[in-house]
């Protein structure tokens, strides 16, 4: 029997995060940077290494395997900028995942009254929040909601800190593909002893 397996671009776009926030900014400090690549994490060649594996999974379309995938996710929780890690990663995943969608899609949304173009692009994100995170997205009215009954960030970090990445996922989708302006509030969590975990939007405040 195959062991389950997870969208590539999820342990890709952790770990891109981490080479990215490890990455130090040009200050002129030339001279610590060998110091620096031995130290950080995020720039070791193992790292750089897995980045590549993962990179040529997600461009044949093929999994990584579910308790490997874990394992990424306990190593970015275990850092203590991982709110950030985890936040940038979503919007990464999110931003593969939109390209994702197929052209012919894209075109014919943007070709659609106003409308119609939304509920086209509502159900583009609903197909990929469904095959890439394993989340249900369903609209009622204006307001967006996401639900998640076991989602690997539980699954790896029982306290719940790991679900910003599928937040900031999920949120990125909908601006991407849908022009959406507001937030995405986390309002029930498996680590508090709730069902599943479950998103909502929440449309900003216009100040006069």
């Amino acid at each position: 029997m195959p062991k389950p397996s997870v969208a590539a671009l999820i342990p890709l776009s952790l770990l891109e995060a981490i080479r990215n926030l490890d990455t130090p900014v040009e200050d002129g400090l030339d001279e610590l940077a060998e110091e620096i690549m031995v130290r950080r994490l995020g720039l070791s060649a193992t790292v750089a290494a897995q980045i590549q594996r993962y990179r040529l999974s997600a461009a044949k379309g093929l999994g990584v395997d579910l308790d490997e995938t874990v394992s990424v996710f306990r190593l970015v929780g275990r850092r203590a900028d991982a709110a950030l890690v985890f936040a940038d990663a979503g919007r990464r995943a999110a931003r593969y995942a939109a390209k994702a969608r197929g052209r012919s899609s894209r075109t014919l949304a943007k070709l659609s009254p106003r409308p119609l173009a939304r509920r086209l692009a509502l159900r583009s994100v609903a197909r990929l929040a469904r095959s890439i995170f394993a989340g249900d997205l369903e609209a009622r009215g204006n307001v967006v909601e996401v639900r998640m009954s076991a989602p690997l960030s539980i699954v790896a970090l029982p306290a719940g800190e790991a679900c910003l990445f599928y937040g900031s996922a999920y949120l990125e989708m909908l601006r991407a593909l849908t022009g959406f302006e507001g937030a995405l509030l986390h309002a029930h969590c498996r680590s508090r002893g709730d069902n599943d975990c479950h998103w909502h939007t929440a449309v900003a405040e216009v100040y006069e």
